[in-house]
Parts: C-alpha cells; structure tokens; sequence
C-alpha cells in the first residue's frame, strides 16, 4: 500500500488496508474481539496488519499524560515471570531506563514498566493482546508453555524476546552452548571428576541449553555423564537445600556447575556449612556475573554473556524494530565470557 513516508498509521488507515471496518480494527486493539464475535481470521489479519503497517498507539495521550501535544511519549514494558531472580529484574530495568533516557530528546520521551507473570501463564496476563498498553516491549524467563504461546501469537506492538529462539519475533540470545561447554572446561581445569550440574525445577530455554552444553562437552572429552541436582526453584535457599542433599548422597562431588548465579550462591552456602573448602575441594561455577559475585565467598567464576551487553543488544534491537528498520524477525548472539575468580 502506498502512502505518505511521514503520515501515521492509524485505524482508518488499517481499516483500509484490510477492506475491514475501523470499528473492527478498534475491537481487536482494545482485545474485545471476543465478546463482539469477531472471526477468529479476521483478528489475526488485523493483528498482523498492526505490526507490518508499524501501527504505533498513542498510549500516553489515552492515559492523559501527555500534557505537551508537540512531545511524543512512547510506552515500554519489560514483561517477566515472577520466578525470576529479583536482582536481574531490577537490573534490566535500571539499563534499559539508563538506554532510553539517553535516546529521549525533547519532542520524544519514553516510560518503561514491568509487567509480571507466573512461569507458564504469559497468555494470562491482562491486556496482553491488547495495542493500546504499549508501543514496545521485552519478554524474558518464559518457560516453555509461554514460548508455545508466543510462537502461535502475533503481538501487536513491537517485541524483543531475550534468551528464546522464536520465529517469528526478533530474540536476542547467548550463543548456543558455549556458557555449558566453558564452564565444562573450567572444572576439568580444576580436575574435577566427578562434578554435577545444578538446575532449576522449571527449565527455560537456555538453562536447559546450559545444562545440556555442559554435560555433552564433559563426554566429549572423556568424561562420564555428570550428576544432575535439580533444586525446587531460582533461590539461593532452594540452591543450598538441593546441594546439601547431594552432598549427602554423593560426598565425593569435586565440581558444581550452577546454571544460574544465584544457584551458584545457595551452593556455596550448603558446601561450606558441609566443611567442603571452595576450590579446594569442590569448584564451582555459575552464570549471569551477578553484581555482587565478587563479594561470594569465595568470590563467583561465572560463564556466558556479559549482562551489560546483552542488555544493551536488546534494547537496540527494540528500536529498530519500533522504528521500522528491523522488519523481519531478527537474531543476535552474544557470546559468552569467562570471568575468572576464587571459586573455581
């Protein structure tokens, strides 16, 4: 369809594009499509002529914040599960806040929220298909119930998944094994055989992957399969209790491989409370370099991604795809590094 570089989409503009009624394309914007009995196809072109036609609500004027009509305000979510530890929340939210202050001029101001959900039940959340919330947002520790969710889905706004690979949006990812294989090389550094991997209950995308990189490198080069610790939740306090049972049953465990740094911490706990001497007698290895991984005791060795660095691959990535310049679905790896200290 051709139109005006400059000239915004609107309703109308959809409406026409589709051959549809503007109140229909204002149904499916403010999710009441099902009460007013619109076909279910009807819905999904509507939703998919949003994103391709760049459709960008005026979310600050419909919660009359907007007080200057010449200044643009533009709505970011970061959409996480609950179960998420709290420290990466609060620091994403802190970098991206950071990130969009530094793109905000004076005709152009961005707010950024956080928007929570139970592990599992992203689909639950209120208002989530709806286009008048946000202008973008970033979606991150879905499991997969929520990934399912999200592949058979167009969102109407523009979306940045971290840590996923989904098609059909634009994902920003740490390359494929490479946190599980150099924490692998860490330990066998350390001469650990008979190390373990510890995880979470519920499994995301990536740290199944870790988890997966770690043992086949370990059998790779001549190792047996690793012992797995799998702990009730993220804490540090669901960490400890699930190691100090291994301890138990496995006392001449030399090697934890923790598939998230605050696993890592609850690790360390139960292997000092168990007398276990770090590294001496057991190394052990997390991801993610929490802020405070230099005051562990003893200090954190942590794998994969700079968290600085993906931050900021995702919050550029957003933009691009709010303004237009990513319009396909887009990949970006970030490779890990290994950041060195005293636990391994």
């Amino acid at each position: 369809m051709a139109r005006a570089e400059k000239r915004p989409v609107t309703v109308r503009t959809i409406a026409e594009h589709l051959g549809v009624s503007p109140a229909a394309v204002s149904t499916v914007l403010a999710n009441r499509h099902e009460e007013r009995r619109l076909a279910p196809a009807t819905v999904e072109r509507i939703r998919q002529a949003v994103r391709e036609l760049g459709y960008v609500p005026n979310v600050a004027a419909r919660r009359l914040r907007a007080h200057d009509p010449e200044v643009r305000h533009a709505e970011l979510g970061i959409l996480t599960s609950f179960e998420a530890p709290l420290f990466l929340v609060s620091r994403t939210l802190r970098m991206v806040q950071e990130a969009v202050d530094a793109r905000s001029t004076g005709g152009r101001k961005f707010s950024v929220s956080i928007d929570m959900f139970h592990a599992g039940r992203l689909a639950e959340m209120p208002g989530l298909l709806s286009a008048s919330r946000f202008n973008g947002v970033i979606i991150a520790n879905t499991l997969p119930d929520d990934d399912a969710f999200l592949r058979a889905t167009t969102l109407p706004y523009a979306v940045v998944v971290q840590g996923r690979r989904l098609a059909n949006y634009s994902c920003v990812l740490e390359t494929p094994g490479e946190g599980g294989r150099q924490a692998a090389k860490l330990l066998r550094a350390r001469r650990s055989v008979r190390p373990a991997v510890l995880v979470p209950a519920l499994l995301t995308e990536t740290t199944a992957d870790r988890a997966t990189a770690f043992a086949s490198a370990l059998q790779a080069a001549g190792q047996p399969q690793p012992a797995r610790i799998q702990a009730d939740g993220f804490s540090p306090a669901a960490g400890a209790a699930a190691v100090a049972a291994h301890l138990r049953r496995e006392p001449d465990c030399d090697g934890i491989f923790a598939v998230t740094d605050t696993l890592a911490l609850g690790a360390l706990h139960a292997l000092k409370a168990a007398g276990r001497a770090v590294p001496e007698k057991v190394a052990v290895v997390g991801v993610g370099d929490h802020e405070h991984a230099d005051f562990f005791d003893p200090p954190l060795t942590c794998v994969g991604p700079a968290y600085e660095r993906v931050v900021a691959e995702i919050v550029t990535l957003l933009f691009e795809v709010m303004n237009r310049r990513r319009v396909r679905p887009t990949e970006v790896f970030v490779p890990p590094s290994v950041v060195r200290r005293a636990s391994a």
